[in-house]
């Protein structure tokens, strides 16, 4: 146990000032993500004020798609002393391949819907009028459920 200093700070003043719960900061210990922070004589876990700027890089991290396990990964490096830039590049090159993965899906289904839509909007104007056909290599497709 060590005594309460000026420069620590207890797991409210850490979690309000990276804008996370006191449980987040629990969580991220129990993952290694945050080391454990020493304790007070009352047992208080007092932190430093680099535990604040380690929550934001966390919650900055996440926000652009890494997990926590590959947050964690950049932070073991720069914990031992080395530079995290190469791991960083792997993991933004594999999170675009994902995107863009994601995003040639997405293309997919949006041509689909749009076709769908179009569909149904021939029939209920053909329920209305002359019936209508479909322009050649364009099917309708049912919303049959």
């Amino acid at each position: 146990m060590i005594m309460h200093n000026q420069d620590s700070l207890k797991v409210g003043a850490v979690a309000k000032a990276a804008g996370v719960g006191a449980q987040t900061l629990h969580y991220y210990e129990r993952l290694g993500l945050l080391p454990r922070p020493k304790r007070s004589a009352a047992n208080y876990r007092l932190y430093s004020p680099e535990a604040v700027r380690r929550v934001r890089f966390i919650k900055k991290a996440q926000a652009l798609g890494l997990t926590l396990e590959e947050t964690k990964q950049i932070l073991d490096l720069k914990d031992h002393g080395r530079e995290p830039c190469r791991k960083v590049a792997e993991l933004g090159e594999k999170h675009l391949r994902e995107i863009d993965a994601h995003l040639t899906r997405l293309r997919a289904y949006r041509r689909a819907l749009a076709q769908a839509v179009g569909a149904v909007r021939l029939r209920k104007r053909s329920a209305r009028g002359p019936r209508k056909t479909f322009p050649s290599g364009i099917a309708p497709v049912s919303f049959a459920i």
